[in-house]
């Protein structure tokens, strides 16, 4: 084992991590995948049990057309099928009447002549926009952006509500630049994807496709450190023992390789102290529940008020203990996509709403109460077919994927939180400081929404380390 030798490792096989080490070993090079869990996934990690196969906690791939999942999947040949949502997932809007209805734009209340034609500038504005035009937004909030347009509130927390989910980011935190790119996307390719067998199926595919051109993948296999000699990449140490390498691709979060796996005495204290204060994302807490009856008809349901959507203001509130009286909650029940996934007769329906992202919260058992509360206000006949449920909470979240390593952070849904200062040009770079150590998923180089974003930077980072590799094989 020790004397092996690979061009590149790759750490956590999430759908970043496994993408590139399937498009590294594709491009040529002995690529090893390691990853502490049973089998690839990451934050996508699909099991099975019961007779149910289905996601720790709700994913989905968006936009579904025209994609990095295609590009990927097309590149690696695998034999992974991306689905569109069918039926249509539903959005819910509580307005003025109190009561939850579907929502289409504009909205339920008719317009003016004046909110129309602001309804219209902004989507006028957003589609032509170019891309110079779009990367000039990296210092502007969605929220500044969108307060440019005189349109109804209804309309503003509709975007709010899209900020939220699309990124797990309050509206006036998140860019605007990730925001407007992101929404055009999902006009242009539609929204609420799905893999059939699983959504953890596009991982598994690309770590087949390591084997299947040459490399290894390591599963239940955890990395406990990065070994550096002399400011260069020498390979990892497990505890399954060590393997070597002059290329180091860590999936597993900016703040853990380089405060944990690496340690911070390898890099310039300038350099860690912009590592440490970087913000995470926000999380989703929520529950599994197992039903005796089918009862969602459609594969997606998201719901939002105009108190309901998150700001700066009420995400500063749940950190300090508060739960919201109505929260915005996201249901995906997997089987609505693929039948297969569940016994005939029965619904796996996972349940979730945003919450801070400390694995060590404290009140956890109030944001699942509210849950429950909410999903019976929405479905009345849900309570009673529910046979069983497990919950879930950021701390869940940070042990199957990304360490703990700050006070407030590990159990984030995405990663890095894609604010004012952390995208675009400010997105930190995919190659770190020191030779042959390089990141990849939602914490550099791609943009995007979730797992999107993970495979987006897949991409653009296994380029990048295609061309470090030839460099230095040719020096």
């Amino acid at each position: 084992m020790g004397d092996e030798i690979y061009d590149a490792i790759v750490v956590g096989a999430g759908p970043g991590g496994a993408a590139c080490a399937g498009l590294l070993a594709k491009r040529g090079m002995k690529t090893l995948l390691l990853d502490k869990n049973d089998r690839p996934g990451g934050k996508t990690l699909t099991v099975s049990r019961g007779g149910f196969t289905y996601e720790l906690w709700p994913v989905t791939a968006n936009p579904v057309r025209n994609s990095q999942y295609e590009a990927v999947i097309g590149e690696l040949g695998l034999e992974v099928e991306l689905v569109p949502p069918s039926p249509e997932s539903v959005t819910l809007y509580r307005g003025p009447s109190g009561e939850y209805a579907p929502y289409q734009l504009p909205g339920p209340v008719p317009l003016t002549q004046e909110e129309s034609e602001e309804f219209g500038r902004f989507f006028a504005d957003v589609t032509s926009m170019t891309p110079e035009q779009i990367d000039a937004l990296d210092e502007v909030t969605f929220h500044e952006f969108i307060s440019r347009y005189r349109i109804p509130q209804s309309l503003y927390s509709f975007f709010a509500m899209f900020a939220n989910i699309a990124f797990l980011v309050p509206v006036d935190l998140v860019s605007a630049s990730e925001a407007v790119k992101t929404w055009r996307d999902f006009m242009q390719g539609g929204a609420t994807g799905y893999f059939k067998g699983g959504f953890g199926r596009l991982a598994e595919g690309c770590a087949e496709a390591v084997k299947r051109n040459g490399g290894d993948v390591r599963l239940r296999t955890r990395v406990e450190r990065i070994s550096i000699e002399d400011g260069q990449v020498r390979g990892v140490v497990t505890d399954q023992g060590a393997f070597h390498a002059p290329i180091v691709v860590s999936n597993a979060g900016i703040q853990p390789t380089v405060l944990k796996l690496v340690g911070e005495e390898h890099f310039d204290k300038g350099y860690v102290n912009c590592v440490k204060d970087l913000v995470p994302s926000m999380a989703l807490i929520g529950t599994r529940y197992f039903l005796s009856k089918p009862v969602m008809e459609h594969p997606i349901y998201m719901t939002f008020s105009d108190d309901s959507y998150w700001n700066s203001e009420r995400y500063l509130k749940a950190k300090a203990g508060w739960v919201p009286e109505e929260g915005f909650i996201h249901v995906v029940t997997p089987s609505v996509y693929d039948p297969s996934l569940a016994p005939a007769g029965k619904q796996c329906v996972l349940g979730s709403i945003m919450s801070p992202s400390d694995p060590e919260m404290k009140n956890t058992q109030a944001w699942w109460d509210k849950l429950d509360e909410m999903m019976a206000k929405l479905w009345p006949e849900f309570p009673q077919h529910i046979e069983h449920k497990e919950h879930y909470s950021a701390a869940d979240v940070s042990a199957v994927a990304r360490d703990h390593v700050l006070p407030g952070q590990g159990g984030e849904c995405i990663g890095l939180a894609q604010v004012v200062g952390q995208c675009g040009r400010h997105k930190p770079s995919a190659k770190a400081p020191l030779r042959g150590l390089f990141y990849v998923g939602c914490d550099a180089g791609g943009y995007g929404c979730g797992t999107h974003q993970a495979v987006d930077s897949a991409l653009k980072v296994a380029h990048i380390v295609l061309q470090y590799h030839q460099m230095h094989q040719v020096v």
